[in-house]
C-alpha cells in the first residue's frame, strides 16, 4: 500500500513540475512579445520623428518612455515641419501607456533620475539640444 502512495506522490510531483516549465516558457514568451513590442513602437517613433531639418523656430522635445517611479525616461526632440505632431503626440502617448503597463505587469525598477527636459534651438539647420 506504501508503494503505491508513493508511486502515486511520485507521479503528482512530475506533472506539476511539467506544469511548472510549461507556465514558465509562457512566461517568458509573453515577456520577449512585449518587449518586441515595445521596442518596435519605440523605434517606430524615432523613425518618425528622425529629420530634424529646420528654418528658424519650431523645435520642440516631448517625454518619451515612463521610468517605474514616475517621469520620462528621456526627451525626444523634433522638427515641427518635418512631422505632424498630433501624430507623433499619439505614437508617444501610446508607447507610455504600454510602458506604464509593463512596469506595473513586470514591476520593473528605475534609477528614479529626474530626466529634465532639454531646451531646443534650431542650429544650422537642425532641432539641437542646447
Amino acid at each position: 500500500m506504501k508503494t503505491i502512495i508513493g508511486f502515486l506522490l511520485a507521479i503528482a510531483l512530475l506533472t506539476s513540475c511539467e506544469g511548472a516549465g510549461i507556465v514558465a516558457e509562457d512566461t517568458n514568451k509573453l515577456l520577449l512579445d512585449d518587449q518586441q513590442q515595445e521596442q518596435a513602437l519605440a523605434q517606430e517613433i524615432e523613425q518618425y520623428a528622425q529629420n530634424k531639418a529646420c528654418k528658424g523656430s519650431g523645435c520642440k522635445s516631448v517625454g518619451m518612455g515612463v521610468k517605474a517611479c514616475g517621469g520620462p525616461v528621456k526627451y525626444l526632440i523634433y522638427s515641427l515641419s518635418q512631422v505632424d505632431e498630433k501624430v507623433l503626440l499619439s505614437k508617444i502617448n501610446a508607447y507610455n501607456a504600454l510602458q506604464t503597463e509593463l512596469n506595473k505587469k513586470y514591476n520593473r525598477v528605475s534609477d528614479c533620475m529626474m530626466a529634465l527636459p532639454p531646451t531646443v534651438d534650431c542650429v544650422n539647420g537642425l532641432c539641437t539640444a542646447q
